[in-house]
């Protein structure tokens, strides 16, 4: 079982950049944050990344994170809001940064909560 992600968790780019979130949803609350369910972090905006942008090419291009591109594993198939599965501390994915050419990641740092788990 793994913690569900709420409003208040903490997501980050490779580079430090912070993801804000925002639930699309109010049915279901842990400690009066908001659960994030499927879909809630599709194009989530990234501010801080700590990437400098390099000239254009013909070198390797360097592209700060803007937003969240995708998203993988990390929803619970058991707990659902309104027909969405919740999202999971495990859930990670590709941001819309490079650097040095390569696509750059994001991850989960913390649920922001330990009383909700979910399978």
């Amino acid at each position: 079982m793994s913690l569900v992600l709420t409003e208040k968790s903490s997501l980050t780019c490779a580079n430090q950049g912070s993801v804000q979130l925002t639930a699309t949803q109010s049915k279901l609350t842990v400690a009066g944050a908001k659960v994030l369910v499927d879909g809630d972090l599709v194009s989530a905006p990234i501010s801080g990344c700590m990437i400098t942008p390099a000239p254009p090419p013909p070198g390797p291009v360097s592209v700060k994170c803007l937003m969240i591109t995708s998203a993988v594993g990390g929803v619970s198939a058991k707990l659902k809001v309104a027909g969405k599965g919740v999202l999971l501390e495990t859930v990670q994915g590709m941001t819309s940064g490079q650097l040095a050419n390569t696509p750059q990641t994001w991850s989960v740092q913390s649920a922001g909560q330990s009383k909700l788990k979910a399978p």
